[in-house]
């Protein structure tokens, strides 16, 4: 039974704990009601992160929390020092706490059995304690004030993301690798400490790359995979719209009409209804058609947790809803699943659909997720791929569409870059379901990459709980499991 709420995520125990008389609801922040209009760099949004706000600011981020990250901050509800959790590379639960006198009721109070979906696959679970510097909480403020005052404006344009990480203990700032210097370094330390109040020891800096969306013009015909023309349609095929190739992310219903979710970009007004035709085939028949868009957005100031200095809107995800076409035979809550998955870095999986075991079915959304999680995605040029979570929650300043979006994850599942945008990421199910072919958990939405030639480079993904932001009618994403009382 698919459990996930559109506008509230469930009472999260992570991986063990127990919680009892959660309150699960998001704090709304008070900026919600500037009169910015529909001119970006208007004299509102300048006003609200003028230095004189601090304070205001300050004290309402205090209390804002973000669905995404519901998890870390009912566990510091829970243990006041807590820092942070994040998995290492031989899939143990790394704790963090500032407080180590802390350290031995936490471990009473885990129970390994309890959060089957936070399971990685193939280890024993095994939870460490680890010494912090800095409470969760407070590395979420400080992100939050570097998003609102960093990301959007003249005077650090270089400045891509911002993110907690987990692993550090810090808050990270991405640097466009081109004006990566010492003194741009040292202006952007300088103005956190100085004017966001941010200790200097809780900032690191990271080199960035820019992020390319991944669609394709190029037309390929193959048979026998997923760019086939495949009836019933599902998550993980080849889309085309215009002149580009895209991918089917997965299906469902929104306000009522049966769906499927693409991203944003995969339209022919990018992050703006457009009314764009898909085609699953190769559109030489008519009945190749598959569906029209039906919603993209809304991004809007509403939607930033506090409104930025040039007043660029926000939005939660990078995702466009699509009308399935009535006389459209479709397999909703299922993903196309591939003869052979790859494991290495820009190393292409299959996109040979598995003639015995053709699908993995989603039986729940995966609504909380953590750094070195092992994910999967199908579709677009690379099939079936899988990799670790790297970065969590990342605020990306995306200037070719002068947005930014908020909350988006890090990931090291192979991408061949062209076809790929809009592909399901997907988690391997934990636990019995008996009967289910393939189960796994909804994580989210592909949508871009960089540095995809380099050790370093990395995939970028929506979470689901960011879609469901954005389009509060939306649901059905999972199949429905009967159980036996």
């Amino acid at each position: 039974m698919n459990t996930f709420k559109t506008t509230q995520l469930l009472c999260l125990s992570i991986i063990f704990i127990l919680f009892t008389n959660c309150d699960s609801s998001t704090t709304q922040p008070v900026f919600q009601n500037v009169e910015a209009g529909n001119d970006a760099g208007g004299p509102a949004c300048k006003a609200m992160v003028s230095g004189s706000m601090m304070p205001e600011i300050r004290a309402d981020l205090e209390n804002f929390r973000r669905d995404s990250e519901s998890h870390m901050h009912e566990l510091n509800d829970l243990f006041p020092d807590f820092g942070g959790v994040f998995l290492d590379e031989d899939g143990r639960y790394n704790v963090l706490l500032t407080n180590m006198t802390d350290k031995e009721r936490l471990k009473a109070s885990i129970s390994l059995s309890d959060k089957a979906k936070m399971r990685p696959e193939g280890t024993n679970r095994e939870v460490i304690v680890r010494q912090a510097e800095y409470r969760f909480r407070e590395l979420a403020l400080w992100r939050e004030l570097a998003t609102a005052f960093l990301l959007s404006g003249n005077q650090f344009h270089y400045v891509l993301s911002t993110h907690v990480h987990e692993a550090e203990n810090r808050v990270a700032i991405g640097i466009d690798a081109n004006y990566w210097s010492e003194q741009n370094l040292k202006d952007v330390a300088g103005f956190m400490t100085a004017t966001l109040e941010i200790p200097q020891k809780a900032i690191i800096f990271e080199k960035e790359y820019m992020e390319a969306e991944e669609e394709d013009d190029m037309f390929i015909a193959l048979n026998g995979d997923t760019f086939e023309r495949q009836r019933p349609i599902l998550g993980g095929l080849r889309i085309r719209y215009a002149s580009s190739n895209c991918s089917m992310g997965f299906l469902g219903v929104f306000d009522g009409e049966e769906v499927f979710v693409t991203n944003g970009h995969c339209t022919k007004n990018a992050h703006g209804r457009s009314s764009t035709m898909y085609y699953q085939g190769e559109r030489d028949e008519p009945n190749d058609v598959v569906g029209m868009e039906i919603a993209d957005g809304p991004q809007s100031l509403d939607m930033c947790v506090t409104p930025n200095s040039d007043c660029w809107p926000c939005r939660w995800s990078d995702s466009a809803i699509v009308a399935i076409r009535e006389d459209v035979e479709h397999a909703r809550g299922y993903i196309a699943k591939t003869d052979r998955k790859s494991d290495e870095w820009m190393v292409e999986g299959s996109r040979q659909i598995d003639e015995k075991h053709p699908v993995f079915t989603i039986v729940d959304l995966q609504d909380d997720i953590l750094t070195g999680m092992t994910l999967h995605k199908v579709g677009g040029n690379s099939g079936w791929t899988s990799g670790d979570v790297i970065r969590t929650c990342v605020d990306s300043r995306r200037t070719r569409h002068e947005i930014i979006l908020q909350c988006q994850y890090r990931a090291r599942y192979a991408s061949s870059g062209g076809g790929t945008s809009g592909s399901p990421v997907f988690k391997r199910a934990v636990g019995e379901y008996e009967g289910i072919d393939n189960p796994v958990t909804l994580v989210g939405i592909h949508w871009a990459s960089s540095n995809r030639d380099r050790a370093n480079g990395y995939t970028v993904f929506s979470p689901v709980d960011g879609i469901l932001n954005d389009f509060e009618g939306l649901e059905g994403l999972a199949i429905e499991i009967s159980t036996n009382d």
